[in-house]
């Protein structure tokens, strides 16, 4: 698949979560973000209801599913759950992890999720700055 490079890199992405609960999201493609980040109230939609938690609530039980990140915050912190898929166009990712992210007021921004590394990995993923594309294509 073919993108045109530009900021920022939206694409529509489609999600399946527990007991195959599926949404439509938009996304923007962020090769730093070490995970894909997805808003709470979605993630909550997609069957997690961990998500609706406090970071530090959630901290207490499990510590090892609340990880430090990058966001568009700065550094932050969430609740890592583990998306069934992870569909870009053709290209499926299983099993991706994914930081639930609590904003005050989510619909501010122009998009639904990021996707970081946990989904980028599993694609090879080329720059053309000359002719001005990204690719992303099957396994590696």
């Amino acid at each position: 698949m073919r993108f045109p490079l530009r900021y920022p890199m939206l694409v529509s992405t489609r999600i399946k979560g527990k007991n195959g609960r599926v949404r439509e999201l938009s996304a923007v493609v962020d090769f730093n973000a070490p995970y894909c980040v997805v808003l709470a109230p979605d993630a909550v939609d997609l069957g997690y209801p961990e998500a609706a938690n406090l970071h530090t609530s959630e901290m207490r039980i499990h510590p090892e599913r609340v990880p430090w990140f990058t966001s568009m915050r700065g550094i932050d912190r969430g609740i890592l759950v583990t998306l069934r898929e992870v569909s870009l166009g053709s290209l499926t990712a299983r099993d991706v992890d994914a930081a639930v992210l609590e904003l005050e007021h989510p619909r501010f921004i122009t998009f639904d999720m990021i996707l970081g590394r946990t989904f980028l990995k599993d694609f090879r993923v080329a720059f053309d700055m000359k002719k001005g594309y990204l690719s992303v294509q099957g396994s590696r």
